[in-house]
């Protein structure tokens, strides 16, 4: 039974009626504005499948704000039955001009395909695929609008890019003379399934029908999936060939070889379109539109001819509102959600008791409303983000004013003090990285109890310096100290033996130790200059060279110490042999064993014991 409300709206007339539901003419009371009003049939209203899809619907709507795309303007529930209203656009379907006969040419195919585009790419950039783009969801209005000359219906089976689905894995949903292969196939689906279905309506506008036709569906699906569509060009029509191209990969049986995007489709149409000047795409036809079952599954369209066939309506028959009637930002502007809670509701099945009465409530929510709920959040989020970021602006200005009174205060000889000794502490100590605090910390705290250890660091530091020096320059190099002359040539011999780099070193100590050498130089001597900085770098080095010395002293008296117990075993295994040959290469082996020891070890007093038993040793018969 027709209703005689629903909502506001007041039911003038019936556009389509199927087994899912109906779409009916109605006025809006408030505004007396015609609108088309789409509901879900009371019987099904407690379906909760049918109810999420309905509700998936209103949702994808509420995203598309185009003026290409037939606009939602309101959504309710009227006594449990859910319905929602559109915009009413008079006109006719591309599908029922086809129908008729009309062929287009291709300066009319560029100038609708661009329409198209826009609105798909508007539908991509929100995230919505089509997935049932056909002559038949194309209505052409009576009455244009400059900037829409074709409106984009039916959103029914649309889908969210990377969303759950409304049907199973594997179900095809769709008209399959307008179905790309991997939808025919009941695969995953993108945007580019939408470019295909363009490539088809194209080709059907020029030649007058869609490439694949057959007696049943599934003949349909797999040339759909296995079949390569014809060129437009050998049909007997004459266009462009770069027009006759674009439609070649648009039909592309790999999505990948497809135009990337509808925004792409767009721009090679647009460089077609201003090679002539634009023709005017269609004539109105104000011939009476028969009624469709516009809310039963998509079904396989018989083609003109065959039999049972039937007049087809657009999705979206007569209409009242113009591109005057959209925001100005409505070719990017993207629909408010706010009311995504009232659609969810739309899902929920009826129960018994207070579910049951919950369900028959009457609910009315208006795009309009939507928008100003929306734009009031998004002045209070303003205002939050506003008060926020002043928050924040104080809290970095005080930390800024703090942070600078800390930089520019001068530190205390505590905060100098546990900075240079944290630096001098660590595993792998530089004393370099100190040095500017050891200089302030001096400067400013001379007096300082800890001022003495603080110096000796800078000291150890002129000491690194002047040890870095001797090493980096050359003998050869002219101007050099008498100190540094010597030291180096005692430092020469460190790694032949440590022993006599430590005696080589004692000796610049004592040949340097009268008080005239040492004096301290005048202030603008360099460290170079100063004659106990190299002394006490000498110190330092027999300091550090100390236990590599003593290492090498015992090594040596444990080498003589076995050299002599050789030397002994030699003249005792001679005295014993009878064979006088071996003898004496026996005694001739100890002599030279007690030379060597003589002759290395001569000038090490600490292996004088042993030079002196070998020298006796030579010595004797």
């Amino acid at each position: 039974m027709q209703p005689a409300h629903l909502g506001p709206y007041t039911i003038t007339a019936s556009l389509g009626r199927g087994g899912m539901g109906a779409v009916y003419e109605a006025v809006d009371q408030a505004t007396g504005r015609d609108v088309a009003v789409k509901t879900l049939a009371a019987h099904l209203g407690d379906d909760p499948g049918l109810r999420k899809r309905f509700a998936a619907e209103i949702e994808t709507l509420k995203a598309l704000r185009h003026p290409c795309i037939v606009q939602l303007l309101a959504f309710g529930e009227d006594d449990g039955q859910p319905f929602f209203a559109m915009e009413l656009v008079r006109g006719r379907s591309l599908e029922q001009l086809l129908r008729s006969g009309r062929r287009f040419t291709w300066r009319e195919t560029v100038d609708m395909a661009l329409d198209i585009t826009r609105a798909l790419k508007s539908a991509h950039d929100h995230g919505v695929v089509h997935r049932d783009l056909k002559p038949a969801n194309l209505i052409i209005p009576d009455q244009p609008a400059p900037d829409a000359g074709v409106k984009l219906a039916d959103f029914g089976i649309a889908r969210l890019f990377g969303g759950a689905g409304q049907t199973m894995a594997g179900m095809i949903v769709g008209t399959v003379e307008y179905m790309a292969p991997e939808q025919a196939a009941g695969g995953p689906v993108d945007h580019r399934v939408d470019l295909y279905a363009l490539g088809l309506v194209m080709f059907a506008m020029l030649t007058g029908r869609p490439p694949f036709q057959g007696g049943q569906p599934t003949e349909v699906i797999q040339r759909q999936k296995t079949e390569i569509p014809p060129r437009v060009s050998t049909r007997g029509v004459a266009l462009p060939a770069s027009l006759d191209d674009l439609i070649e990969r648009l039909l592309a049986k790999d999505p990948a070889k497809r135009p990337a995007s509808a925004l792409a489709v767009g721009r090679a149409l647009a460089a077609l379109a201003t090679q002539t000047p634009p023709t005017p795409a269609v004539a109105a036809d104000h011939t009476a539109p028969a009624a469709v079952d516009l809310l039963a599954q998509t079904e396989h369209f018989p083609r003109a001819g065959s039999p049972g066939e039937t007049a087809v309506a657009p999705a979206v028959i007569s209409g009242g509102v113009t591109d005057r009637d959209v925001p100005a930002d409505a070719h990017t502007m993207p629909m408010p959600t706010k009311g995504a809670a009232l659609a969810q509701r739309l899902t929920e099945p009826a129960t018994d008791g207070s579910a049951a009465t919950a369900a028959k409530a009457s609910r009315f929510t208006t795009v309009e409303d939507l928008q100003r709920v929306t734009q009031a959040d998004a002045a209070a989020r303003l205002r939050r983000e506003n008060r926020f970021r002043a928050f924040l602006a104080i809290l970095l200005a005080a930390v800024v004013t703090g942070g600078g009174y800390l930089l520019l205060r001068p530190p205390t000889a505590d905060e100098l003090h546990n900075q240079i000794m944290a630096v001098a502490s660590g595993p792998d100590a530089d004393l370099r990285d100190a040095r500017p605090l050891i200089d302030r910390f001096l400067a400013r705290h001379p007096d300082d109890p800890r001022a003495d250890a603080v110096r000796g660091l800078d000291r150890g530091l002129d000491l690194d310096m002047l040890e870095r020096r001797a090493r980096r320059r050359r003998m050869s190099d002219g101007d050099m100290p008498s100190l540094e002359r010597e030291y180096r040539a005692a430092m020469a011999r460190e790694d032949e033996s440590p022993v006599a780099c430590i005696a080589a070193l004692e000796a610049i100590l004592v040949l340097h130790a009268d008080a005239r050498t040492v004096a301290t130089p005048s202030a603008n001597a360099t460290v170079e200059d100063d004659p106990s900085l190299w002394l006490a770098l000498v110190r330092r080095q027999i300091d550090k060279l100390g236990p590599r010395a003593d290492l090498e002293r015992a090594e040596d008296i444990s080498k003589a110490r076995a050299t002599l117990a050789e030397a002994e075993t030699l003249a005792t295994q001679a005295l014993a042999t009878a064979e006088r040959a071996t003898r004496d290469r026996l005694l001739e082996r100890r002599r030279s064993l007690l030379e060597g020891l003589v002759e290395i070890y001569a000038q090490r007093p600490h292996v004088a014991d042993a030079v002196d038993k070998a020298k006796a040793l030579l010595a004797a018969p």
